[in-house]
């Protein structure tokens, strides 16, 4: 192999392993956009239940019984 396409084929393969990093940090990317779809969902239902309720109750200090 000449040095020629030595080099060539080094560039190659930093250019694969640069496409790799980059779709690696896109799937992920993805991943962490679901999972925080999924906690908000889970805080938007949260908001819900409690706007529906429309009971508001007295602070009352707990006393001690004796």
């Amino acid at each position: 192999m000449t040095e020629t396409d030595s080099r060539r084929t080094e560039a190659r393969t930093r250019t694969l392993r640069w496409i790799e990093s980059l779709w690696e940090g896109t799937s992920t990317t993805a991943r962490e956009e679901e999972q925080k779809e999924a906690v908000l969902a889970v805080f938007r239902e949260l908001a819900g239940h409690s706007r529906s309720k429309g009971e508001v109750r007295e602070y009352v200090p707990w006393k001690p019984l004796w």
